[in-house]
């Protein structure tokens, strides 16, 4: 794997989608993070199989929009996800 690659989650992670949202359980820190459906899309692409660029070409392309629109918001949210300990890388 490519330490460019995002991800993929850590494996204790519970995943519940509802209406387009996701939270995210992790029991061993008992941490609970609530995804809205923007940030939901860039974590189900957090798999070990896309790069941060990868994962924003994606997404510009099904929203319809330019990639330099979407690349800060991206990349904060992985930040996040990688900060909050849900990714492996």
């Amino acid at each position: 794997m490519s330490e460019n690659k995002v991800g993929p989650p850590i494996a204790q992670v519970l995943e519940t989608e509802i209406d387009g949202d996701i939270s995210l359980y992790d029991p061993s820190t008992e941490q609970v993070t609530i995804l809205n459906g923007t940030a939901a899309d860039v974590w189900l692409l957090c798999d070990g199989e896309h790069t941060t660029e990868e994962i924003t070409s994606l997404l510009a392309s099904s929203y319809r929009v330019e990639e330099s629109k979407i690349s800060n918001d991206v990349e904060r949210t992985i930040e996040l996800l990688r900060k909050s300990g849900l990714l492996k890388r």
